[in-house]
């Protein structure tokens, strides 16, 4: 694979569409807090990581979160 070089906010948009494709909205705002510097814009990363979603499409994934973390303390 040969690596593209491409802008700063390119990078960012391709690694967050990755990483929700991969591990969900929920996960990947947990794995983005984990490496919180400071610099991140919560506002700018949630509307683009939610633009594709409707209200009940995020009600229904944090719940199915929060029921699988509640299963995992069981």
């Amino acid at each position: 694979m040969i690596a593209e070089n491409i802008s700063d906010t390119d990078l960012r948009k391709k690694a967050l569409l990755l990483l929700n494709e991969n591990l969900g909205a929920a996960n990947t705002i947990r794995f983005l807090s984990m490496y919180n510097t400071g610099k991140l814009n919560y506002m700018q990363i949630r509307d683009e990581m939610f633009k594709k979603l409707n209200a009940r499409q995020i009600f229904e994934e944090a719940a199915d979160f929060w029921n699988r973390k509640e299963n995992q303390n069981d």
